[in-house]
């Protein structure tokens, strides 16, 4: 087998695994999911799993790996231009923040989850996390500073405006698995009802800096 091929086998190997653990950890937390459920939903071996990956939290650090770079590398798109006003430009990262959220329901509950019952995972990839951020935020901070020492938005630092948007964003998506079935909601009811909560944390936002309402979305 030329290596062109043995490189294909890797990835497709590695990448059933990573999509089977996923959806595993999001079932049932990550105590709960098992590299021997993990390599049956893959549709491997329990030896070639473990032949790829030496354990499930290496596993775990590759899906959390790929799920932060896809969601920064979005937010990073929609906050790149300097065209725009600094609320336009910020307002474009939230949303596509909140986007990434809709498609990806499970994934605020998982990490609070893993956050509860196995802190020393997060501890670990905190200094991983912390570089993704400061790529991210180091320009902004700078645009936010310059728009308010402008007189343009109320006084806040970046550090509590970062905090809002963490908040206003995950909590809901947390909150969704109680919500839901005390609701009784359906599918379409629940989309309808994250697309209202999007527009209120824009206008929560939008107010907070700006102190009046949010312009018409």
């Amino acid at each position: 087998m030329n290596q062109s091929k043995v490189g294909n086998k890797r990835r497709h190997t590695e990448g059933a695994v990573m999509a089977a653990a996923e959806e595993l950890f999001l079932e049932k937390g990550y105590s709960l999911a098992t590299t021997t459920e993990i390599a049956r939903r893959a549709g491997v071996t329990h030896a070639m799993l473990h032949y790829y990956f030496q354990t499930k939290e290496q596993i775990f650090f590759k899906v959390l790996d790929k799920n932060l770079h896809e969601l920064f590398a979005s937010i990073r798109v929609a906050m790149s231009t300097e065209a725009v006003s600094f609320w336009e430009n910020l307002k474009g990262g939230v949303t596509r923040l909140l986007d990434y959220f809709d498609r990806h329901r499970q994934l605020v509950a998982f990490l609070y989850d893993v956050a509860r019952h196995n802190p020393e995972l997060l501890a670990r990839y905190r200094e991983s996390t912390i570089d993704l951020i400061a790529g991210l935020a180091g320009h902004h901070k700078v645009l936010l500073d310059r728009e308010v020492r402008a007189g343009r938005c109320n006084p806040i630092t970046f550090e509590q405006l970062f905090l809002d948007i963490v908040t206003t964003s995950c909590s809901t998506y947390l909150f969704l698995p109680v919500v839901e079935p005390i609701a009784g909601m359906t599918g379409p009811e629940t989309d309808q009802a994250l697309q209202r909560r999007h527009d209120e944390v824009i206008a929560l936002l939008y107010h907070r800096l700006y102190g009046q309402c949010a312009p018409d979305r």
